[in-house]
């Protein structure tokens, strides 16, 4: 019996083939723990624990220590549903980068299309991915509006609170000369520190980095194996990434000048100017929650439901003579502890 390609089994066999567009911040502070069954993300909650061993004298025998308490948090699911539709102009019409002669039959077009869509719409979900980390990493919160058939939900927004209070801000703005780079570095790895976290690497916007390397005074203290000459070599990883060094401590330092285009349309930097972020690899976490969808119409129509991150879905406009394909992801990002990185606005 041949395989219909175009049934959501069909397409999520094809999709869990794909590698996943890299993104910077989502890969690098973000562990992908996968799909759940839940309804909303629960995971357990505490602050860190420095207690010590009781001393205790020789027969005594042993004292009781306090068993740190913890709290259960829950928080919902957000639904990303991008579409893209094909309608009778698509398939009849030469598509792009098409040979003009020897053109495709629309039905190989469609075939065509679909894969192209797919690809395009999973890109689009890890732009909102990303977007959702960055917003926890800077904010300590995720707010999420939705759109609604008539547009976008200006009275509704999802918010989710995780008490973020790790900011720090120099005495001294780190363009001034007289900036003290490094010392302000060492309270970051300190805050860092009390939060029970480490700092694996540190992460600027260009024109921080700018400001440090200008800094004769910081350049002395700056881990010399990256310079050459007298001069720093930073090297270029792609998407913005530019590896500068390590510091004094032996941190990885980058350079990041990403950009997304936000909801009003506006293209935004991903880290703000004079930011900086402090923290360790994989300390948030990105869960994802079941899609449920109905498939098919009339009397036999029901609701299917998928673990899975993204749940593909083509159906048809008798009226309006087209087909839509939907691609659904319900993520959300909590952090693994919440004072684990730093947020410092250096200029």
């Amino acid at each position: 019996m041949p395989i219909d390609i175009y049934s959501t089994r069909a397409q999520l066999a094809a999709i869990e083939q794909l590698p996943r567009e890299y993104s910077f911040l989502y890969d690098t502070f973000c562990a992908d723990m996968g799909a759940v069954e839940e309804d909303k993300a629960i995971w357990d909650f505490r602050k860190g624990d420095r207690q010590m061993a009781p001393v205790v004298h020789l027969g005594v025998g042993g004292v009781l220590m306090g068993r740190q308490g913890y709290e259960t948090r829950e928080v919902g699911f957000c639904t990303i549903a991008p579409e893209r539709l094909i309608a009778n102009p698509d398939l009849q019409n030469r598509a792009f980068g098409e040979q003009i002669l020897g053109a495709m039959t629309p039905a190989q077009r469609e075939k065509k299309m679909l894969v192209r869509d797919l690809v395009d719409m999973r890109k689009a979900i890890q732009r909102r991915r990303e977007w959702m980390a960055r917003q926890v990493l800077l904010t300590g919160r995720l707010s999420v509006f939705r759109y609604t058939n008539e547009g976008r939900d200006l009275n509704t927004t999802m918010i989710a609170d995780y008490g973020f209070t790790q900011t720090y801000t120099p005495d001294t703005v780190w363009s001034d000369g007289s900036a003290k780079i490094d010392s302000d570095m060492r309270e970051i790895y300190d805050l860092v520190y009390d939060g029970l976290g480490i700092v694996d690497m540190i992460v600027m916007a260009p024109d921080v980095a700018d400001a440090m390397i200008d800094n004769s005074k910081y350049i002395k203290q700056f881990d010399g194996r990256n310079i050459n000459m007298g001069e720093i070599n930073t090297k270029y990883k792609g998407q913005g990434v530019r590896f500068i060094g390590w510091n004094s401590d032996g941190v990885e330092m980058y350079s990041f000048s990403g950009k997304f285009t936000d909801d009003d349309g506006t293209v935004k930097p991903i880290l703000p100017s004079g930011t900086l972020i402090a923290g360790g690899k994989g300390m948030l976490k990105c869960l994802h929650g079941p899609v449920t969808q109905v498939e098919s119409t009339g009397a036999d129509a029901q609701h299917k439901t998928y673990i899975k991150k993204e749940v593909p879905l083509r159906y048809g406009s008798i009226d309006g003579n087209s087909i839509k394909n939907r691609l659904t992801s319900c993520p959300t990002i909590v952090p693994f502890n919440v004072d684990a990185w730093v947020v410092a606005n250096v200029l």
